[in-house]
């Protein structure tokens, strides 16, 4: 379809609107007499690019993350390579799904805050002679070309990164190399068509924009007034009490009358406390605080202040549901790295805490015992440090006072004297049984880790015979992950009940470097498997296994967790610059009359600095806030150390909102200085 534009026209435009200095008219100006539809967008999206690039990056960085997940997902070589965790699929398509609602939401978003930054240019084009169709096909082939360079960009660099991201995630998982890397065309037809439907909805939405909207309002769009808000002392002070009640739940102990009446309630009331209070916060607190500087004459009259504090009490009402929003997600964010950052790194404590042995196993003989010691005193990689026989009955005992377990689970009986044996090997502390019808308890492998959940409550043996427990012990004293739980119980009663119930014995071995004990650990249980006729009443467990399925298991959590957060992260960071400078469109005829006034562009570039800098810090304080807080409870929960992982996501967040703020603050100025 060609385009007739007329030469008097476009100088007549040109001059009644040259402030505006729309590139619209050059494109015009050059456009020939034929020019077709697609010329003009191709033309348009190159005199746009700067704008188009500020969510251009971010949603070319979506589609190569999740191009590299779903490639990850169908790679056969990796998932066989994983076998202590089994398969990979559901964790990268579930990282995959909540990666595709978010880049929708943000390209959506993005989108509709650039279609409003060009509304006026669109009024230009009517202005010109063009009719609706004409403009809405122009914006549909504009926003469809920004999408396929985009999925295009995406998919290649995916292509181009998909090698590299595979061996960072052997790398974190403990992995040895992978034996081939091919490219998945599932993956490539799966990326180009989800984002394919997002770029034509979007393009859509482009379409009809130019019907919903009269020349007047497009004109106009820019120009609409916002009022001051009004702020409310209640509001402020209500933000402080939810927000002060939320961190309250969510510090009180696991053991405290509210976790164990309402349980994941707690959370959720917790949650969205700290949700509200924030909207709040930025709703009526910071409000009030905006005008309370204002009125300090001595503040407001300082420098530049007079026109940073008013610019911020009438642009603050437009930024507060994005402000709440980009706080909440970056705060989920942040705890979501933390967590998974900290699981990472207390890795190695968490295996040695909940498997203290390097092999622990039952026989069936004696020659099987043999053989399988001769196999370990060959091995000079892993040098013996100690060997122990613990005798223990196996009962099914009613454990359902404790809370933790059924009325009939698996127990393990051991003699007070195999146990203070066994824990001098190890070199933990021991403590003596109160009473001959007492017994101690020992850590569970739990998550909840700050209570003693056993102290004071009893076990029901099989004949009716009831064990209470004298004390609890904060260690393992056998390996996690055995279905049974150990009890140790005095001498004299396991005498008694030995003539109840069948004595066996569990031979336990320490050896040196286990997490470099693969190829033992390994052929030790090749020949248990082929030994043992039936594994299911046999017990079998190896430091090494269980540490490389914690690999596994945290190291792909934090591959995940680390490529959506900085997604995330760079996502919401490019909302904000973007939103600021739909703003600087819309405010630079204000410091066009600053100028005129005298102020000259330093003293302008100071006060955009300032005004920046709080729309920048508040989400930035409150994401950190509010999730140190969530971290804190996490870390009395869990017992870990969670200081030095969290520090790290946050100090990433910092760089990425730093880089973000002078970017945004750079730009502003070029646009309110045109």
């Amino acid at each position: 379809m060609g385009i007739s534009l007329q030469k008097s026209a476009k100088v007549s435009l040109i001059e009644n609107n040259s402030s505006s200095r729309s590139s619209i008219f050059l494109l015009l100006w050059e456009a020939e007499a034929a020019m077709t539809l697609f010329e003009l967008a191709r033309r348009s999206f190159k005199g746009n690019r700067s704008q188009y690039l500020l969510y251009f990056y971010p949603m070319v960085f979506s589609i190569l993350i999740y191009f590299t997940f779903v490639s990850l997902q169908y790679n056969h070589s990796l998932s066989s390579s994983v076998t202590a965790l089994g398969k990979l699929e559901p964790a990268f398509a579930a990282a995959s799904i909540m990666l595709l609602a978010f880049a929708a939401v943000f390209i959506w978003y993005s989108n509709a805050y650039f279609m409003k930054k060009r509304k006026k240019e669109i009024a230009l084009y009517a202005l010109y002679g063009l009719k609706k169709k004409q403009i809405g096909r122009l914006l549909f082939l504009e926003q469809m070309m920004m999408g396929v360079l985009a999925l295009s960009g995406g998919i290649l660099s995916g292509m181009l990164m998909s090698k590299f991201f595979a061996m960072l995630l052997i790398k974190v998982m403990g992995l040895s190399t992978i034996t081939g890397f091919a490219f998945s065309g599932a993956a490539i037809l799966q990326t180009i068509a989800v984002f394919s439907l997002i770029i034509l909805l979007t393009s859509i939405y482009n379409y009809r924009l130019v019907y919903k909207h009269t020349l007047l309002e497009l004109f106009q769009a820019e120009k609409k007034a916002e009022k001051q808000p009004k702020g409310s002392a209640f509001g402020a002070a209500l933000s402080l009490l939810l927000a002060g009640s939320g961190y309250f739940l969510l510090l009180q102990p696991s053991s405290s009358a509210i976790w164990k009446d309402f349980g994941f309630l707690t959370i959720l009331a917790s949650l969205g406390a700290i949700a509200l209070g924030t909207y709040l916060f930025l709703n009526c607190f910071i409000v009030i605080l905006l005008k309370r500087l204002k009125a300090v004459q001595r503040i407001y009259y300082k420098g530049i202040n007079l026109i940073s504090l008013s610019h911020l009490l009438f642009r603050i009402k437009g930024n507060i549901l994005a402000l709440t929003i980009i706080s909440l997600l970056s705060t989920f964010t942040l705890f979501t790295i933390g967590t998974a950052g900290s699981l990472y790194y207390n890795m190695n404590a968490l295996a040695n805490k909940n498997y203290p042995l390097s092999l622990l196993y039952t026989v069936e003989n004696e020659q099987q015992k043999e053989h399988i010691m001769e196999m370990i005193r060959k091995n000079q990689k892993n040098p013996i440090k100690f060997t122990a026989e613990i005798p223990y009955l196996a009962v099914n005992a009613d454990l359902s006072a404790t809370g933790r377990f059924p009325d009939d689970y698996p127990a393990l009986l051991i003699p007070e004297t195999a146990y203070k044996k066994l824990a001098g090997e190890l070199g933990h502390s021991t403590s003596d049984i109160s009473g001959e019808n007492f017994a101690i308890a020992f850590y569970d492998g739990n998550l909840k880790q700050d209570e003693d959940p056993y102290t004071g409550k009893n076990m029901v043996l099989p004949g009716g015979q009831d064990i209470r427990f004298s004390s609890y012990e904060k260690k393992s004293l056998l390996n996690q992950g055995l279905y049974s739980f150990p009890v140790v119980i005095t001498d004299k009663l396991y005498s008694e009940l030995r003539a109840v119930y069948p004595e066996n014995t569990l031979q336990a071995v320490s050896w040196k470097n286990d997490k470099n004990a693969g190829t033992i650990a390994s052929q030790i249980q090749a020949y248990y498997d082929s030994e043992m006729p039936d594994l299911e009443t046999v017990i079998f467990s190896t430091f090494f296994h269980q540490h490389e399925k914690l690999m596994q298991i945290y190291g792909i959590l934090i591959f995940i967790s680390s490529f959506l957060g900085l997604t995330f992260l760079l996502a919401t960071g490019s909302m904000l610059h973007y939103k600021q400078l739909s703003e600087a469109v819309a405010d630079q005829d204000r410091y066009r009359v600053l100028k005129k006034i005298g102020m000259g562009r330093k003293q302008i570039n100071a006060a955009i600095l300032k005004q920046l800098f709080l729309i920048f810090a508040l989400p930035f304080l409150g994401a950190v806030l509010h999730s140190s807080v969530i971290m804190l409870a996490l870390t009395r929960f869990l017992k870990i150390d969670t200081l030095i992982p969290f520090i790290l996501a946050a100090a990433l967040y910092a760089l990425i909102y730093f880089v973000y703020y002078f970017a945004t603050a750079r730009t502003y100025s070029r646009i309110v200085n045109e």
